[in-house]
């Protein structure tokens, strides 16, 4: 990213109100343990990889904090497996957990993911249903469709449809669509404007684990914390690649190795 799209960004941050209302500021720190929300859960002992591998999915969409938050553990975890090819990335200007009480504003870093070379019975596969979610009321689709918010929700349903398994529809359909999260209302229906959140799912020999939203079991923070990082440093995003790649991640950025760990611990389970 150049000084003037930096400047640009920085601008952003300071004239636009957050639009989307986060369902994360609101939830509780511990979540009952047989649901996948903000934390990882076994949600079913069959095997949809259907063989001897275990298959990671990432359902997101570009400009998600969420998203941008767990890319860093997954990119650890999974570069022990294969081959990531990924473009350093900004989530969208969005309000973020920093305490419970205490949210902040602004863009997390993160990476988009572009491609997974397998080296081992792993396998990845990355799927971004929007591009960016605009203050206007409109989003774009990665193919560069610009539409309503009011059809985001229905847009991400039917691109599911034709890019997963009927199996992983139907997971992401039950725990975002139909079991209620709060006050009666389905997670995906919380947003402004509702959309799919951010999924992680690892399915293998013995069971299939789901993660919705990012894992508040390693750092409830974590979201608000890459925020500040971001603030501090520029290019934030390519420095804190270059950070994990060469083994130098600062203390107060541990959490995303400890995220790395347990996403690994998850596929070692699911094998």
């Amino acid at each position: 990213m150049n000084k003037k799209e930096k400047s640009s960004r920085k601008k952003e941050f300071l004239l636009i109100i957050p639009f989307i209302v986060l369902v994360l500021i609101m939830i509780p720190l511990f979540m009952p343990h047989e649901e996948p929300f903000f934390q990882f859960a076994k949600v079913s002992s069959e095997n949809y990889a259907g063989n001897n591998t275990v298959q990671v999915y990432f359902i997101s969409w570009y400009g998600c904090p969420f998203g941008a938050s767990d890319s860093w553990g997954l990119y650890i975890a999974l570069s022990n497996y294969g081959q990531l090819n990924v473009t350093p990335n900004y989530s969208d200007v969005e309000a973020v957990p920093l305490t419970q009480n205490q949210p902040v504003v602004g863009t997390v870093p993160g990476l988009t993911f572009n491609s997974f070379v397998p080296k081992s019975i792993v396998d990845f596969h990355p799927i971004y249903l929007l591009g960016r979610i605009y203050p206007n009321n409109t989003a774009v689709l990665p193919n560069g469709t610009i539409i309503s918010w009011n059809k985001i929700l229905n847009v991400e349903l039917n691109e599911l449809k034709q890019e997963v398994p009927s199996w992983m529809y139907n997971l992401i359909y039950e725990y975002q669509i139909q079991l209620p999260y709060r006050n009666g209302q389905p997670i995906a229906e919380l947003g402004n404007p509702p959309h799919i959140v951010s999924t992680i799912i690892i399915t293998g020999p013995h069971g299939t684990w789901m993660l919705m939203g990012y894992d508040q079991q390693v750092y409830y923070s974590a979201p608000g914390v890459l925020v500040l990082f971001a603030k501090q440093n520029h290019d934030a995003p390519l420095l804190l690649l270059e950070m994990i790649q060469q083994h130098n991640i600062p203390p107060g950025l541990n959490f995303i190795y400890e995220e790395g760990v347990q996403i690994n611990n998850i596929i070692l389970k699911a094998m």
